[in-house]
């Protein structure tokens, strides 16, 4: 399959475009709004790959960032509260001859529609000026984008600018805004440039961004790129390193990736350690969720240190976790989740199975939930605590649509990755089948689809679908 098994470097829509086409809509949110704060990179990356007629590498796709493309139906923290945690079951009775339940536990932050009420901003803006940008007219576009970005800072929140090639340059120090017009002639002149010293441009920011660390407000550097660092420090080790050291010292990181020619698990490494987001650009699909929704949660963390913990009591087992990456712990799972910026939602989909006996005890099954987190502003430690019952009776396993929405989404997901995996393996006709079970269990459950979220993982899988199957097919006519 020497057309579906690698990852061509094609080149995405410019991230610059993404920039501009939606930094000019700041001010006009769209009737359905989609998710904000939480990573778009697997979801993004490997839709870009299906429209190219190429598998992802099954590492690559992430079954949680499919499932929390879209905003979720979950209700936002009373004041005071600053993540609000919501438990339920797709349906709390089990059916004894089918014993299994879905259980969703999502998290959601608060929305601010004022960003006057957002805290103060301390910002540097790192931007590859490497030669590949000048490719399909990026940086020209860059430049516009960021033109518009200087319109929606407020006067008193603090700028800097670092542009990289291969050696990087300060070309605005941090200070407050203040005089736009000084900003919009230094944007105008960046001008593309050589090889991609990623290290030297990373270091010069965050010193930047150290230069007026803010302790009441959002320090954070924005790093953008569309290459592999090639010059200067190389080793992504070294880099990652040294990252942490800033992020340690308080600065946050997110970084933005576009095509297909750059180190992707370098890009959210340092995003997570950084505590922000790591995002893929493909095409305008993705501007809603990276340049106007992430303006929010660039700005505004809320919660650090998430840590989930799920214990399931007796009868009770696990059957499947979809995404993430849970550790065994005491008898459950434990999830270290991403940090939490403001406007988030986001959930954890677990698949249980419960032994019929255990429906007939006297103490009904239960799954213990157990989320802590650090708020920013206060550093106090908040742990919630909370069971879902289970009792005997039967009817849909997804009785709740909203679960029953996320878990096909996660479903289908799941296909896509056990697929990359089935050709990573040669095993194309199981790699068909997998694809072919997924698909047709979404249009059993929703046989006139009219949902865009689950329409959006439904296509890509139907692409991944016609690629598979037209190559076995071929396969099959050359062995006559």
């Amino acid at each position: 399959m020497p057309t579906a098994t690698r990852e061509a470097a094609r080149p995405a829509l410019s991230i610059s475009l993404c920039l501009c086409l939606f930094l000019l809509a700041l001010c006009a949110l769209p009737a359905r709004a989609q998710q904000e704060g939480a990573s778009t990179a697997a979801a993004a990356r490997t839709r870009y790959l299906s429209e190219m007629g190429l598998i992802p590498a099954s590492n690559s796709v992430a079954v949680e960032e499919f499932v929390n493309y879209h905003r979720h139906q979950i209700g936002r923290p009373k004041a005071g509260e600053a993540v609000l945690m919501d438990v339920r079951w797709g349906n709390d009775r089990v059916n004894a001859a089918d014993p299994e339940a879905v259980l969703q536990i999502g998290f959601s932050t608060a929305l601010v529609s004022d960003r006057q009420q957002l805290p103060p901003v301390n910002l540097a803006l790192v931007i590859d000026k490497s030669g590949s940008m000048a490719d399909a007219n990026k940086l020209t576009r860059v430049k516009e984008a960021l033109l518009t970005l200087v319109n929606q800072l407020r006067e008193t929140d603090t700028l800097s600018v670092v542009v990289f090639d291969s050696e990087a340059e300060v070309l605005r120090p941090a200070r407050p805004l203040g005089d736009r017009e000084e900003v919009r002639r230094l944007i105008s002149q960046i001008e593309p440039g050589s090889s991609t010293n990623m290290h030297a441009g990373l270091m010069l920011g965050y010193q930047e961004a150290l230069r007026h660390f803010n302790r009441e407000g959002a320090n954070r550097v924005v790093l953008l790129t569309d290459g592999i660092a090639n010059q200067g420090v190389t080793d992504p080790e070294r880099i990652a390193r040294d990252s942490l050291s800033f992020n340690d010292r308080g600065v946050d990181l997110s970084t933005i990736g576009v095509g297909l020619d750059l180190n992707k698990d370098l890009l959210r490494q340092l995003a997570k350690s950084g505590r922000g987001l790591f995002h893929f650009v493909a095409d305008a699909q993705d501007i809603d969720k990276v340049f106007l929704k992430e303006v929010q949660s660039l700005v505004a963390p809320v919660a650090t240190e998430p840590n989930l913990t799920v214990t399931p009591g007796p009868g009770v087992e696990v059957a499947q976790v979809y995404g993430y990456d849970p550790q065994p712990l005491s008898g459950g799972l434990t999830f270290k989740l991403d940090n939490m910026n403001q406007g988030l939602t986001q959930v954890v989909l677990i698949r249980f199975r419960v032994r019929p006996q255990a429906l007939d005890a006297a103490a009904p099954p239960t799954v213990r939930v157990k989320f802590g987190y650090t708020e920013v502003g206060t550093k106090r430690r908040v742990v919630k605590d909370e069971a879902a019952t289970l009792s005997a009776g039967g009817g849909d396993l997804l009785r709740d649509p909203e679960v029953g929405k996320n878990f096909t989404i996660a479903q289908l997901a799941q296909a896509i990755h056990d697929m990359a995996q089935a050709v990573e393996a040669k095993r194309y006709k199981d790699a068909e089948g997998i694809l072919n079970a997924a698909v047709a269990k979404t249009y059993q459950r929703y046989p006139h689809l009219e949902d865009e979220d689950i329409s959006r993982t439904l296509l890509i899988a139907q692409k991944y679908q016609e690629l598979v199957r037209k190559y076995n097919q071929e396969q099959q006519q050359s062995k006559k």
